[in-house]
């Protein structure tokens, strides 16, 4: 059928073909981004175990990502910005959205009813090592370095300094531990598609990925977990507003600025002050004093960050 070789050759197209955009310098503002964006995932843990009370892991990244992308569907039509987008564009938007949303989304939970937080997160942190893999062969500017590989190893350091002691004591199945690693492996493949897609509005972006991300999981949510079957309380509800207007909203947003401003290494540098802002949370909300171990861990993805950019 001839259907079928004019898709191969989208996807052909679509994996070949090199971004057109440059990358810029880090500034103090690019540098705030990847804190706010840190912030707000850091409390994705948490929340998520509010939610998992009484939600599956599907239904969670159901709701969150339609509510999510209803949202922003709506300020892109107050916006008056409308998708025009070509062939290789509507297959990376589709890949995007899978390797964006729905498939780590439905992993990390699955996984964290497997593995405790302090384990997931080291898991996590794997995500800049597989950034700096991919962007040196399916990019032209965001290539591999040295100064690159040390400072995502101190960042690495820091994380397992922090998470070292849950790690140890918590533990875990492999198949929980095994499933967030490919979540992490489809958030950095997720980050590089982003790049290839050139200079598109990240609104439009992040909407129209998390529409087709509905769209996917919104059959499965009401076939297997139909809302009127559905028990729930005030605090799970809750926690899956938050998800859908903090971590997959406004973060994924700040997310594809980031990344098509400085690349999905700099980017990926997010793995690790998630776990510090997830620290940082609870010794705002539950009265936890941080550590002296909070601040070395503090100090190592700091120093990793910093020697990452260095040219």
């Amino acid at each position: 059928m001839p259907v079928q070789p004019t898709i191969f050759r989208v996807l052909d197209n679509t994996l070949q073909d090199r971004n057109t955009l440059s990358l810029r310098k880090a500034s103090i503002w690019d540098y705030t981004l990847l804190l706010i964006a840190a912030g707000m995932w850091g409390g994705t843990f948490l929340l998520n175990e509010i939610a998992l009370r009484d939600f599956s892991p599907v239904a969670i990244a159901a709701y969150r990502i339609s509510l999510a992308a209803l949202i922003l569907s709506l300020i892109c039509v107050c916006k008056g910005l409308k998708p025009a987008m070509s062939w290789n564009s509507v297959v990376l938007i589709v890949l995007i959205s899978l390797l964006n949303s729905v498939v780590p989304f439905s992993l990390i939970g699955w996984g964290q009813l497997r593995i405790d937080s302090a384990t997931t997160a080291i898991l996590l942190a794997s995500s800049p090592f597989f950034s700096l893999l991919l962007s040196h062969y399916m990019t032209d500017d965001d290539r591999f370095s040295w100064n690159k590989l040390i400072g995502l190893t101190f960042g690495f350091l820091g994380v397992l300094c922090l998470m070292w002691k849950g790690l140890i004591e918590g533990g875990g199945s492999l198949a929980g531990m095994l499933v967030v690693v490919v979540a992490a492996c489809c958030y950095s493949l997720s980050a590089i598609l982003i790049r290839r897609l050139g200079p598109m509005p990240s609104l439009l972006l992040v909407a129209s990925s998390l529409a087709i991300a509905a769209l996917i999981l919104l059959p499965v949510l009401l076939w297997w977990y139909p809302p009127w079957e559905q028990a729930y309380s005030t605090p799970t509800v809750s926690a899956l507003v938050f998800l859908a207007l903090g971590p997959t909203a406004t973060a994924y947003v700040l997310r594809v600025q980031i990344v098509q401003n400085n690349g999905a290494v700099f980017m990926s540098n997010v793995g690790y002050l998630i776990p510090l802002f997830a620290v940082f949370w609870g010794w705002i909300f539950l009265s936890q004093t941080p550590s002296v171990t909070m601040w070395v861990s503090l100090a190592l993805i700091f120093v990793g960050i910093g020697l990452g950019q260095r040219k």
